[in-house]
């Protein structure tokens, strides 16, 4: 009992020391409300609209007499998927270098003599791409759709290739050799202006599980309990370190002190995060009060490790805004996760503002993997065990200091 009053009186005098910041942290409660709520309502409308693209217009050359050109102008530009992004114009060369040059086409794709003949013999001549060095998007695009279509092109080619060895095997009476490669050849080209019925469509969220204004409100509600560490410098303060010293004289350990600028942090974020949570969610009070309990818990240990380790306000503030940017730009909270590198979309469940955001959701019934449970016991238990041993050497320090 007496230890639990000495723990309370500590608690006291933690939130004595923290009352000079309550304006900031009410500033920051309204900021956490605010801020959040918006941001994921212009994610949403900007993911939702997409960005302003006009598309790209390739220009299709081949020697004079040749009707390649006209062919790729006729059968490319008739395919509704290609359409959307890309206008396909059969010029003549020296028309075509000279409208690239003026930027009225985005590249120029020479064709060599008798392509279509080679492509249907097996031959595959190689094909000439110029593009515009001012306009590198687009040129990576084509480039994109050029492999694509290399890609198609190969697969076809194989499949002509097997039904042509069939035919050396076992020539079918009456049918040509020129026949059955023009027909095969055939069969393939609508294979593949039909080859949208062998995809099926599906939607994919730019933010995965969570809705886009949810995911993006609680990254930013969790980004900015992560980065207030510098808030509650005061309760690991170089005079509050020499008390808890000489408390310890008295037979008093450093952990009462440790865990209660903890809690008293915990309770402050708590306060801060619970109206972010109830505006961004529609669970039950209890349910989220529960979930931000747990997030500001794991933040206030956060906080206490970057005032203890940094030793400074300014020091701590830099430490804390940028783990806590980092955390932010791992987990998806600035650029949709959808559009992060491979590599960074493998490494997104390492960042805590990943785990606090689905402690975040899970009142709203979405599912808390064990993995993050597992991340969040753990990076706290360590959290507070280097935190704690920091404590105590800080103790030590001021204490000796002059």
């Amino acid at each position: 009992m007496d230890t639990l009053r000495f723990f309370g009186t500590c608690v006291i005098l933690t939130w004595g020391r923290l009352r000079r910041q309550l304006w900031l942290l009410a500033g920051l409660a309204l900021l956490c409300l605010l801020l959040p709520l918006g941001a994921g309502r212009v994610a949403e409308a900007l993911l939702s609209r997409g960005v302003d693209f006009s598309g790209v217009t390739l220009a299709v050359a081949a020697p004079e007499g040749d009707g390649g050109a006209a062919m790729a102008e006729k059968y490319l530009g008739g395919m509704e998927d290609v359409a959307q992004y890309c206008r396909i114009a059969a010029m003549d060369y020296e028309e075509a270098l000279e409208a690239l040059e003026a930027g009225e086409v985005t590249a120029v794709l020479c064709l060599p003599e008798h392509f279509v003949q080679g492509v249907m013999t097996g031959a595959n001549p190689d094909l000439r791409l110029i593009v515009s060095g001012d306009r590198p998007l687009e040129s990576l695009l084509l480039l994109w759709v050029g492999q694509s279509a290399s890609d198609i092109l190969a697969s076809f080619q194989s499949g002509v290739y097997a039904v042509l060895d069939l035919y050396r095997e076992s020539p079918p009476p009456g049918l040509s050799w020129d026949q059955a490669v023009f027909d095969i050849n055939y069969r393939y080209i609508a294979l593949a202006l039909d080859r949208a019925l062998f995809f099926r469509l599906r939607e994919v969220s730019a933010t995965q599980s969570l809705p886009v204004p949810l995911h993006y409100s609680l990254s930013l509600l969790a980004y900015f309990a992560l980065a207030c560490a510098p808030l509650f410098m005061p309760a690991y303060g170089g005079d509050w370190l020499r008390f808890q010293r000489r408390l310890r004289g008295a037979g008093r350990s450093c952990a009462a002190g440790y865990f209660s600028g903890v809690s008293a942090a915990a309770g402050a974020l708590t306060a801060l995060l619970l109206p972010g949570l109830l505006a961004a969610g529609g669970g039950h009070p209890l349910a989220l009060a529960g979930a931000g309990a747990l997030m500001a818990a794991f933040c206030a240990l956060f906080c206490a490790l970057c005032c203890l380790a940094a030793g400074s306000a300014g020091r701590c503030g830099t430490l804390a805004s940028l783990t806590a940017l980092l955390s932010l730009a791992l987990a998806g909270g600035i650029v949709p996760p959808v559009l992060l590198p491979a590599s960074l979309g493998r490494l997104g469940w390492l960042s805590p503002v990943t785990w606090l955001r689905q402690l975040a959701a899970w009142p709203l019934g979405y599912e808390v993997p064990a993995s993050t449970w597992a991340c969040l016991a753990l990076c706290a238990a360590g959290m507070t065990a280097l935190g704690l041993a920091l404590y105590r050497r800080g103790a030590d320090r001021q204490e000796a200091a002059p």
